[in-house]
Order: C-alpha cells, then structure tokens, then sequence
C-alpha cells in the first residue's frame, strides 16, 4: 500500500504545475516545457501547425496543434500505450480548466468546460488511448 502511494504522489508531483501544455500557450511556451518537438509539423492549408512532444521524463506525449501561433487542441496518452488513469485524465483537464469546471457528459468520456470554450474527450488514436481537449474557436 505504501509503494502505491509513494507512486500516485509521485505521479501527481510529474503533472501537476507547469508540467503539460495548456489551451492558448503559444508554440514558444510549450516547447519551454516540452523542448523541441519530436515530431515537428507545417503548417496546413487551414494554417494548423501540429507538432507532437515527449514530455521531460518521457512517460507521455502530447500532440499540440497550433493556429495563429497558439495551441488550440493538445492530445495526451502514454508512451508506454496503456490507459490514462482516472487521475492523469483528472490532472490534465484541470490543467486546462481556466479556472472553469469540466462538466462530464454522463452517457461517454466526454467534458465540456463550464464556460463552453472548451471540450474534451477520450479516444484511442494510432492505437494509443489518448485524451484530447480542443478549444472552441
């Protein structure tokens, strides 16, 4: 029970602050969290730039796209290809809250930020169960 425990601190210490890209960060303030992109992406015809990280200890990645300069929609999941906990997905939509609540959508794992400029949701991508958070723009 202790090794449990000392593991979810652990965890939420590796998440919590600054340790994951928020809605509205530019390109330059996530890759001061993330470094350079290992993927690095152009520009699209509608001006998405998408770019995927690995994150300091290399437990996780995120895909940030980016439009006008600012992240716009950032997908999580883990390098290791495992399910995101209950509290890793709790942790990474508070870290996009804005100070709002998500509100859960009772019928899917799904969210919808309080103030509606946001919605989240789970999904598995590229045989990686991820969640993604996209603002409403």
């Amino acid at each position: 029970m202790k090794h449990v425990l000392i593991l979810a601190a652990t965890i939420v210490i590796a998440l919590s602050g600054q340790a994951f890209a928020r809605l509205g960060q530019t390109e330059d303030q996530v890759n001061a969290l993330f470094g350079k992109p290992v993927d690095p992406g152009k520009p699209d015809s509608d001006g998405l730039t998408t770019n995927m990280y690995k994150n300091p200890t290399g437990e996780y990645l995120a895909v940030v796209q980016f439009l006008k300069g600012h992240s716009v929609a950032e997908a999580y999941s883990r390098v290791d290809r495992r399910k995101l906990s209950e509290k890793e997905v709790s942790i990474f939509l508070q870290g996009n809250s804005a100070g709002k609540e998500w509100k859960k959508d009772p019928r899917k794992l799904a969210w919808e930020r309080s103030d509606r400029r946001a919605t989240a949701w789970c999904e598995t991508l590229s045989g990686r169960p991820s969640l993604l958070i996209q603002a409403r723009y």
